[in-house]
């Protein structure tokens, strides 16, 4: 009994985002049961960190969570598997938006900004 009242205690923390469970991870082994359990993964709201759409890239260190919420059918991790595409193509297009990057060997043969000379 005592597990899945905590099961669902944590999966109202969990609807503050990751950040609230991680001191609970640390707690100890009932406590990161909790965390764990079907209850919580399927509803924790992945969507309160703006970096969410990266945790379904192996190279995450929320990677192995992202998973697990995943397969509990997780809303978030859904939509963050759905529209990887489009996170993708927004990262490059920000990269390539920001002014101080500059490409070498402009026409004069010295820096130049993408999207205009460098004035040094």
């Amino acid at each position: 009994m005592l597990p899945l009242l905590l099961a669902k205690i944590v999966s109202y923390l969990a609807e503050d985002g990751v950040d609230a469970l991680k001191n609970l991870i640390k707690a100890g082994p009932v406590f990161k049961e909790a965390v764990y359990s079907e209850e919580t993964l399927c509803c924790v709201r992945l969507d309160r960190s703006r970096y969410f759409m990266w945790w379904s890239m192996p190279h995450s260190i929320y990677y192995h969570f992202f998973n697990k919420c995943l397969e509990a059918k997780n809303p978030h991790a859904l939509t963050a598997v759905l529209y990887k595409g489009i996170a993708y193509e927004n990262f490059v297009e920000e990269c390539y938006r920001a002014p101080l990057w500059v490409e070498p060997y402009g026409e004069d043969g010295g820096w130049v900004q993408i999207d205009g000379a460098y004035s040094a």
